[in-house]
C-alpha cells in the first residue's frame, strides 16, 4: 500500500500534463501512486496517460466518459489505496518537496487534515495566496472554537481556506472515524467548496503549514470560476441547496449565517458575472439579474441579512443593499458600468 495517492482529474490539458506530472513522479518522496483520472478528454491527453503508466508502475489511468471535475476526482477517491489522500489539478505543479514536508508534519502530529499555502502564477508575475487564520495545529476544540467560525465562509464574505483542495493532505481513514466526504457530482463551480468543509468537520486534527508555498495554481483567465455562464446560477442553488442539508442542522454548532453568506457570496459572483459579459444587452443583465434577486430563496435571505454588520468594504455594501431591493438593479448596472 502506497503512503500517499494523488488524483489527478485530467480534461483538455496537454499543453500543462506533463509538467504536472513531473512535477509529481520526481517529488523527494516516491511512495506514492498517481491516479490519472481522463475525463472523457479528446485530445492526447488519454494517450499522454495511458504511456505514463506503461512507464511507471505507480501511475494508475481510469478512462471515462465526460462527466466533470467532481466524479472524475469521486474516482480517483474510489481506486485511491493509499494512507493519504491528496489532489492535484493537471494545469498546475507543485515544489518538487511538497509531500515530504507535508507528510513529516501529517506524522508528527499524527493529523487527519495538513494544508499547505500556493503561489498564484500569472503570465507575468506570481503572487503568494495564503490565509488570514493562525498557522500550526488545531486539535478538535480548537477547531471548533477557531475553524469552524469560518468552514463554510470568512467573515468577509470570501471563500474559506480549504477551497483549495488541492492544498489539502488528508488521511484516508480519519482519527475521528468518519467518512471523508465525496464531491457533488454536477456542479461544475465553487465544487471545492463542500469537499473541505466537509472534511474539515469531519476531521479530529488539522495543522496549517502557513507561508509554505508548495502548489503553484496557475491562474487562467478562460476558466469556469473567472467567466459568465448562463447556468452558473443554477450550480449555485444547488450547492447551496446540499450545503443546507449537511450544515443546516448540526448538533455542535450553528452554521446559519455562514450559510447565507454563501448564498450572498454566490449572488455576488453571479451577477457580477452577469454585468460583466459584453454579449449581453444592458436589457437582458437587468432582467437577469432581477430573475435572480426575486427568486425565494433570495428574498428571504435579505430579509434575515443585517447589510450593515457585513464585514465587507462600503460600495459592497450599498450594492447589496440594492440587491436587496431589485427594483434599483438598473442602478446597480449603470454603477458597475462606470466602474
Amino acid at each position: 500500500m502506497p503512503k500517499i495517492s494523488v488524483i489527478v482529474p485530467v480534461y483538455k490539458v496537454e499543453k500543462y500534463l506533463k509538467r504536472c506530472v513531473d512535477s509529481i513522479l520526481h517529488q523527494t518522496f516516491s511512495d506514492l501512486e498517481v491516479i490519472l483520472v481522463d475525463d472523457g478528454s479528446p485530445d492526447q491527453c488519454p494517450a499522454m496517460c495511458d504511456k505514463y503508466a506503461g512507464t511507471d508502475g505507480r501511475v494508475k489511468v481510469i478512462h471515462q466518459k465526460n462527466a466533470g471535475v467532481s466524479a472524475a476526482r469521486n474516482a480517483g477517491l474510489s481506486l485511491a489505496s493509499g494512507e493519504y489522500i491528496t489532489f492535484v489539478d493537471s494545469d498546475d505543479f507543485i515544489e518538487l518537496q511538497m509531500y515530504e514536508k507535508m507528510l513529516a508534519v501529517a506524522k508528527k502530529y499524527d493529523c487527519d487534515v495538513v494544508m499547505c499555502d500556493c503561489m498564484k502564477e500569472f503570465p507575468d508575475h506570481q503572487e503568494v495566496y495564503t490565509h488570514n487564520i493562525r498557522p500550526g495545529l488545531y486539535n478538535r476544540e480548537q477547531l471548533k472554537d477557531e475553524y469552524y467560525p469560518h468552514l463554510l465562509m470568512m467573515e468577509n464574505v470570501e471563500y474559506p481556506p480549504t477551497i483549495s483542495n488541492c492544498l489539502l493532505l488528508f488521511k484516508r481513514q480519519l482519527n475521528s472515524g468518519k467518512e471523508i466526504p465525496r464531491y457533488l457530482e454536477g456542479v461544475r463551480f465553487s465544487e471545492d467548496l463542500l469537499f473541505g468543509a466537509q472534511l474539515l468537520y469531519a476531521a479530529d486534527s488539522f495543522f496549517y503549514m502557513k507561508g509554505d508555498c508548495f502548489y503553484h495554481y496557475c491562474m487562467n483567465a478562460d476558466s469556469a470560476t473567472h467567466s459568465f455562464k448562463p447556468d452558473k446560477w443554477n450550480d449555485y442553488k444547488r450547492l447551496v441547496e446540499e450545503i443546507r442539508k449537511c450544515f443546516a442542522d448540526c448538533p455542535d454548532y450553528d452554521f446559519g449565517e455562514q450559510i447565507d453568506k454563501v448564498l450572498l457570496f454566490f449572488i455576488y459572483n453571479t451577477i457580477g458575472d452577469i454585468f460583466a459579459e459584453d454579449s449581453l444587452s444592458q436589457q437582458q443583465k437587468n432582467k437577469m439579474a432581477k430573475g435572480i434577486l426575486q427568486e425565494k430563496t433570495v428574498v428571504e435571505l435579505f430579509g434575515r441579512l443585517n447589510i450593515g454588520k457585513l464585514a465587507v468594504p462600503a460600495k459592497l455594501k450599498i450594492l447589496t443593499g440594492c440587491y436587496a431591493h431589485p427594483v434599483l438593479v438598473p442602478l446597480v448596472s449603470a454603477y458597475m458600468g462606470r466602474k
